[in-house]
């Protein structure tokens, strides 16, 4: 059966992954993660998996190989669940499959993707350049001209693109008051201050104190998502703080808020984030999908040829102001084929003034929509 806490454990690893290297002194690169949409394009991807392949992708999402229609099915519901459309909180969730007309993919895989995923699916030819710019604008009218371009270009052997969009603009359901906005300054790993415009308000928020840490959340409108910040206590070194973001303490932390009277003072920031996964995809346990002469996609595509993921690219984009918070973010996965070889053997005061960590959660599906490490609050 699809493990209920197969994503947030995908989210957690990710997670560790993504920041690993990022926690130096001199660092100040902010990471914003969406697992929930790298979630989703991997698992519609896991369909057209076979043999240890298979076996390595559904266990890093959590499952098994018998558990993947009840993934599918979990995830379609969780696709209209998620979905909201009203004047305070906008939610959509998109996917697509773009497909090399020259290639023989499987209608078997194509019709997976349609009815579960709800996923657009295009045969189109690879060798031209519209192709491309077909799929940019897929992503740029997905994410309402947040993320404009997800791909570069084209590799010579990939003939497929998988993708998945998450777009959110929410207001909150107390604003900031935009005259209480004032000149601050945050301290960046280094010890250097930099200025930042800090908003405040004062209410009663849900709130968590940890051992090294407190925890802040705040609701969208109508309360369905909520921003949770988590704020290390001073001198907590950050690796260490990171680190504790595991599946088991995820789960606590989520049942051991209360209500709280407290004074909130969170910079305005925008953040904009590009990464390819695949290396963290590796270190998790996926690392056969990824071996041209190993990978095993033969529910994708027709015999006499192979496929393999050649990329997993990932792009955010969040904003964060007095009246809300507007976010969006982009997966692909993208296939590459070739012709088959032989294949070689194989009130309290809760004052963000210093890196923090983010998470923009969906209350009733407890879906992670984005992850993020903010080390320098910038605003555009």
């Amino acid at each position: 059966s699809a493990n209920p806490s197969g994503s947030s454990d995908f989210a957690m690893k990710l997670f560790a992954q993504s920041t690993k290297y990022n926690t130096g002194v001199e660092s100040r690169n902010n990471i914003l993660i969406s697992p929930f949409s790298a979630y989703a394009a991997l698992s519609m991807t896991l369909n057209g998996s076979a043999g240890k392949t298979r076996d390595q992708m559904a266990k890093v999402l959590g499952t098994n190989s018998e558990g993947i229609d009840a993934l599918n099915k979990k995830l379609q519901s969780e696709f209209a669940a998620l979905s909201a459309n009203n004047d305070k909180v906008k939610l959509e969730i998109a996917n697509a499959v773009y497909a090399d007309s020259g290639t023989p993919f499987k209608s078997s895989f194509i019709d997976l993707c349609k009815q579960y995923y709800g996923a657009q699916v295009q045969n189109v030819d690879f060798r031209k350049p519209e192709t491309l710019e077909m799929i940019n604008s897929w992503c740029d009218t997905k994410t309402h001209g947040k993320i404009t371009k997800i791909l570069d270009k084209l590799l010579a052997r990939e003939k497929m693109v998988l993708l998945n969009a998450v777009y959110f603009k929410g207001k909150w359901e107390r604003q900031f008051k935009t005259e209480s906005t004032q000149d601050d300054k945050f301290r960046l790993l280094s010890g250097e201050r930099v200025p930042i415009k800090m908003m405040h308000q004062s209410g009663q928020f849900s709130y968590l104190k940890g051992q090294n840490f407190q925890a802040l959340s705040l609701p969208y409108a109508e309360k369905k998502q909520s921003l949770y910040l988590f704020l290390p206590n001073d001198g907590v070194d950050l690796p260490g703080f990171c680190g504790a973001f595991t599946t088991d303490n995820w789960k606590q932390w989520m049942t051991s808020f209360h209500s709280t009277r407290a004074i909130v003072s969170l910079p305005k920031f925008t953040v904009n984030f590009s990464t390819e996964l695949s290396s963290a995809l590796k270190v998790m346990g996926m690392e056969q999908a990824f071996a041209p002469a190993g990978a095993n996609f033969s529910n994708m595509i027709g015999s006499g040829y192979r496929a393999w993921i050649s990329r997993v690219l990932q792009k955010t984009y969040m904003d964060v102001n007095e009246e809300g918070t507007e976010a969006a973010a982009v997966t692909a996965v993208v296939v590459a084929t070739r012709r088959a070889v032989v294949a070689e053997p194989p009130p309290v005061q809760f004052r963000v003034d210093h890196p923090f960590v983010l998470a923009l959660t969906d209350n009733d599906t407890g879906e992670i929509l984005f992850l993020g490490l903010i080390l320098e609050p910038t605003h555009s």
